[in-house]
């Protein structure tokens, strides 16, 4: 390559950067949102305090609702890494965003670059500096698009935009490979294809489709479907394997569908609604990525179902739209590759998320991967009007720099809305007024502003939008664990047992509103209520957070040998937890083990759990060792303010995860121990 042109490449790379600072840096001070809290701030498997290979595996199995399970490996590791260096901190984490969008806009130019150099587009005989050009403006447009804010912004969003850098590097990787000459870089291009393929599959799971878009690049840009149309012999055996795999496929899949479509009982959609809505949402994606304004983006949406083909006039045009559109490019990929390439790869990655999986309908981060390649065409006809057609040049080259503009602007002014949860969702419910998803996220906001009339107001409003029994599966058990948190926030205790049964009778799979229902039941000391309900969770999903929290009311409700049997059961989860220990400790000492009890609080002590220092007193006061027992207690004091102490205490008390200890007996200690203490420095001041 000429020095001139590796200059311009250079120039390029530090241009999308500076690009991706100018319009992302306004996140930086953006907080949590949504799905963070489950996916990262409550994830303990995250919060790694270690970078050993051991803690970083750990987080491969960090899934949100049952530990244990793999979960986006890739993704989890990152956000473990950020969480090791600032914690909470949603900075880190923007930053890292930020580069990952940068490395991908950097990996489209160079996909590009190559796509460009293929067998079915060399006939067009490009200049290499047009190529340049045509990538540097595809790329450009792709990184000011507004529409993937709700990705890059959205921190647990970047599953979605690693999926994205690692497809598209798997991409450039299998280009390299199908257009280089030496054996060995195609050798080495392979391996860091097949590299990339398993991290974008790693990161998130729509990224199988990978396989068959390197087919559809395949077929189309180094020419595998003209042989295939044109040789006859190659067209009756590929009508016989194409009936095969179709056979297949049925016979595979029959099962898998008929099992998505029972799935949709906590929607409020059916299976054929969202089959007959989606064509609708993906060409209204095509209208937010093409008109890039702030007004057309939230993180709600008013949709109206599609309750046949003819039940809503665009529902049949959308379906001819997209099935025609598709149809089309395949008859224009010899004569139209790029645009045939660019709308088969939109329509071909939005096959998971799109289709048949009870998914919630619509979301903008979707749109990511999808739509890497749909600038293309665009930018290519762009540079080929401005150096072939002067008289319009100039016209087409404003155009493109108004649409870079107002992109740009909407993407900066996007951003703003995701300040807090408060803006987002106040956006939200203003652009979206009938959506109940909506209203609730504000309605959850207020709660935590202490604005509860208005929060209430909200989740009245919700139920009264509820027209089918779907959404009272859905939306009402929400509103009811809003009210219930009120409730519990003022004090009403009982009345908000009352709203989280409610809740939880409609729906059972309602994690946060279980947890909130068998904590109450514990403060309440409702223990074979709270028993009962980690008997159906535990049915339902085999979580090992439920064994500790069964064992924890076990011992609450007098019960340690039982206890002591769900603490050995949840121990090969959690091998290395001071809580296990403790609390395997604490039925012993119910049961009059004492010396056993010892030896493992001795352990639990040493790995700095604030409970087990608790109990280890408590052990020797029950056993008559009380001067043994104040002097551990008057060394924790020089260690621990007592203040901090008395919260450990009542946080025992109220916290249902925690071993209960003997409160009474240890708050005594604790007040004999400061009288002790102030007796002594009254002595020593009137010396």
């Amino acid at each position: 390559m000429p020095f001139r042109l590796r200059r311009n490449h250079l120039f390029h790379i530090f241009l999308f950067l500076l690009l991706c600072i100018l319009l992302y840096s306004n996140i930086l001070q953006n907080g949590w949102h949504l799905d963070d809290f489950g996916n990262i701030l409550y994830n303990t498997p995250l919060h790694i305090t270690y970078l050993f290979p051991e803690t970083l595996l750990q987080t491969f199995y960090a899934h949100p609702e049952s530990t244990g399970k793999l979960y986006r490996p890739v993704a989890n590791v990152t956000f473990a890494i950020n969480w090791f260096f600032g914690k909470d901190n949603p900075v880190g984490y923007h930053i890292v965003d930020i580069f990952i969008h940068f490395l991908t806009g950097v990996m489209l130019h160079l996909s590009t670059l190559l796509l460009l150099n293929t067998p079915a587009l060399k006939y067009q005989l490009r200049s290499e500096q047009k190529e340049i050009d045509i990538a540097l403006l595809t790329t450009v447009l792709w990184l000011c698009a507004p529409i993937h804010t709700s990705a890059v912004t959205y921190i647990v969003q970047r599953m979605a935009q690693l999926a994205a850098l690692f497809s598209v590097s798997a991409i450039y990787f299998f280009l390299y490979m199908r257009l280089v000459k030496s054996k060995k870089k195609q050798i080495v291009s392979f391996i860091f294809f097949i590299c990339c393929v398993f991290l974008a599959i790693g990161s998130k799971e729509n990224a199988i489709l990978l396989f068959p878009s390197i087919l559809l690049i395949e077929g189309i840009f180094f020419s595998l479907f003209q042989k295939i149309i044109f040789d006859f012999q190659k067209e009756k055996l590929f009508l016989i394997f194409f009936c095969v795999v179709v056979v297949g496929i049925y016979f595979i899949c029959c099962n898998f569908i008929e099992k998505q479509v029972n799935n949709y009982g906590h929607r409020n959609f059916t299976f054929f609604e969202r089959i007959l809505t989606e064509p609708r949402i993906l060409l209204f994606y095509l209208f937010q990525i093409f008109y890039p304004s702030d007004s057309t983006l939230s993180i709600a949406h008013d949709i109206t179902l599609s309750t046949s083909l003819f039940s809503l006039w665009q529902t049949l045009p959308a379906i001819v739209c997209c099935i025609g559109s598709i149809i089309f490019c395949f008859c224009q990929i010899d004569k139209r590759p790029l645009i045939s390439f660019a709308v088969i790869y939109y329509f071909l990655n939005h096959l998971i998320e799109s289709t048949i999986l009870p998914l919630e309908l619509i979301f903008e981060h979707r749109n990511l991967l999808p739509s890497l390649f749909l600038f293309l065409p665009i930018a290519a006809f762009a540079v080929y009007i401005i150096n072939k057609k002067r008289l319009v040049a100039l016209v087409v080259a404003i155009a493109c720099t108004g649409f870079l503009l107002q992109s740009g602007i909407a993407t900066i002014e996007r951003n703003r809305d995701w300040k807090n949860a408060g803006t987002l969702n106040e956006d939200a419910v203003s652009k979206a007024p009938y959506d109940a998803r909506a209203k609730l996220n504000l309605a959850g906001w207020y709660v935590e502003q202490k604005r509860f009339k208005e929060a209430v107001a909200l989740c009245e409003q919700v139920e009264q939008l509820v027209g089918r029994e779907a959404s009272v599966n859905t939306t009402v058990p929400i509103a009811l664990n809003l009210k219930g948190t009120i409730a519990y926030e003022q004090g009403q205790v009982e009345k908000s047992a009352e709203y989280f049964r409610k809740a939880y009778a409609l729906r059972k799979d309602y994690t946060a509103v279980a947890e909130k229902l068998i904590a109450i039941l514990v403060e309440l000391k409702c223990y074979d209520e709270a028993l009962t309900i980690i008997s159906e969770r535990y049915i339902q999903k085999s979580d090992a957070k439920l064994l500790l929290l069964k064992a924890s009311i076990l011992l609450r409700h007098k019960k340690p040998a039982e206890s002591l049997a769900a603490y050995h059961q949840a121990r090969p989860f959690y091998p290395d937890l001071p809580l296990i220990t403790a609390g395997q400790a604490k039925a012993l000492i119910m049961m009059g083990y004492h010396d056993r009890a010892t030896q493992l609080l001795n352990w639990a002590t040493q790995q700095s759990d604030p409970v087990a220092r608790l109990l280890q007193i408590e052990n020797l006061l029950l056993v008559d060792a009380k001067q043994k027992a104040m002097l551990l207690l008057n060394q924790l004091i020089q260690i621990v303010p007592l203040s901090k102490l008395l919260e450990d205490l009542d946080a025992t008390q109220k916290d249902a995860f925690q071993i209960p200890v003997e409160k009474k007996l240890l708050r005594q200690a604790m007040l004999d121990i400061s009288m002790s203490i102030f007796s002594s420095q009254t002595k020593e001041d009137a010396l």
